[in-house]
């Protein structure tokens, strides 16, 4: 019996995989790119959630006991989430982990949706509900503003983000998906600290030796600059809806969960930048 990974190419799956193999569990990491895509010769499939037939392919060669959900970037994703949890639950699948975010609410457009369905349904699940990864600043974006320009440009103003590593919340998603007992929940899946954008940029400047400098921008001009550095309007427009957001405090929180579940602390954002410092070094 296999666990299904689905966001094969994200941030946290391969990292979920990483553990599975490490603990000798069987895994499968699905990815709308060719099998031979898989993320550090994990076994991979051709997974498409806007894709039935990939669906059915799936349970058609292997057992599946688990499955890890991440949200694609469709229209309407909720449909067919929703719809693939049935088709999974028929074939024998009794636990779902779900990856959504800060914004989720039950019932709310978006991962909310599944999130209903998946208590609806009766089975077992964790609704992991993680802030800001720390490896968005190491995306070729921000690495290239950091590195070249030794500037972070956001619309987030002064808001309070506590950011969280991808190792911790993969971590997470690895017991919510092995541990005997289903947590049946969600989980605030949180960093150590809440930080603005200025103490991101100071402790970047003390880990590089040299002075970052975090640029606010209002809505129309974080719009703008994302738009020329190629983005389509319509997310250039949602990334920025999310810093405005943030600027309110709406990131803002505490939780224990990454403690409570691994039985260690969230990763500090001056430990990730330690570790990452070549990416910002080199550009």
């Amino acid at each position: 019996m296999s666990i299904l990974l689905t966001g094969g190419s994200g941030k946290t799956a391969p990292r979920v995989a990483a553990l599975l193999a490490a603990d000798k569990k069987p895994f499968l990491l699905g990815s709308r790119q060719e099998p031979s895509a898989g993320s550090n010769g994990h076994p991979t499939v051709k997974f498409d959630m806007s894709d039935e037939s990939t669906w059915t392919k799936l349970f058609e060669s292997t057992q599946i006991k688990a499955v890890y959900m991440m949200e694609p970037r469709i229209s309407e994703p909720w449909v067919p989430m929703n719809k693939f949890i049935d088709l999974a639950k028929k074939q024998g699948v009794n636990r779902f982990v779900l990856c959504a975010g800060t914004s989720a609410t039950i019932g709310k457009d978006g991962m909310g949706r599944v999130w209903e369905h998946l208590i609806e349904s009766g089975v077992d699940y964790c609704v992991l509900r993680p802030s800001w990864f720390m490896e968005n600043l190491i995306e070729p974006g921000l690495a290239f503003t950091i590195g070249k320009l030794n500037k972070i440009f956001t619309a987030a103003q002064g808001g309070k983000i506590p950011f969280i590593s991808a190792a911790d919340i993969a971590e997470v998603a690895y017991h919510a998906l092995t541990d005997e007992k289903s947590y049946n929940c969600d989980l605030r899946v949180l960093g150590p600290e809440n930080l603005t954008y200025d103490q991101i940029a100071e402790t970047l400047s003390k880990v590089l030796g040299r002075k970052i400098e975090h640029v606010k921008l209002d809505e129309a001009g974080r719009i703008d600059i994302l738009v020329q550095a190629g983005l389509s309007e319509y997310f250039a427009r949602f990334l920025t809806r999310l810093e405005v957001l943030a600027s309110q405090d709406f990131e803002k929180g505490t939780s224990d969960a990454v403690e409570r579940v691994t039985g260690h602390p969230p990763q500090s954002f001056a430990k990730f930048a330690e570790e990452n410092k070549a990416v910002w070094s080199s550009n």
